[in-house]
């Protein structure tokens, strides 16, 4: 995978979905410097990946009806993660639920994601600790030198 700096990506699991900005990518540490912007929660967990992307095209195109849950991530921090965990966002939905976000703050009450975010990271860690182990252990080897 092609990851440029300003390209949207996404992390999903469960019935979250994370979407940031790659800030930069380190290609020799296999590693993404990504800054979070929007977090999507109560997508569908059992479907599949056309049956999500629906889901977020209906809160795309009416937010304050939506049943999934919409946070505005501005200001939370920055996450340097594995490169391989990341897609590429291609979808305009993205971009009309954070426009909106930001326009329409009184309508839709976004709600601060920093704790949900937290749950998010704490979970993937959890399921993907391999992933995490590799890039540990080439950060150590690397230092080492």
């Amino acid at each position: 995978m092609s990851v440029v700096p300003s390209q949207i990506l996404y992390l999903e699991h469960g019935s979250t979905r994370l979407y940031a900005e790659a800030i930069q990518v380190i290609e020799a540490r296999h590693l993404c410097w990504a800054r979070p912007t929007l977090l999507i929660q109560g997508l569908p967990v059992e479907a599949d990946a056309a049956s999500r992307q629906a889901a977020i095209a209906l809160a795309a195109a009416n937010p304050v009806a939506t049943t999934l849950s919409l946070y505005d991530l501005e200001e939370a921090p920055d996450l340097i993660w594995p490169l391989e965990l990341f897609q590429i966002a291609y979808d305009i939905d993205f971009f009309s639920i954070l426009v909106q976000l930001k326009i329409s703050p009184n309508e839709m009450t976004p709600q601060s994601g920093h704790e949900q975010l937290s749950r998010f990271i704490r979970s993937f860690w959890h399921t993907h600790p391999a992933a995490f182990q590799s890039t540990s252990r080439e950060l150590s080897s690397t230092s080492a030198r």
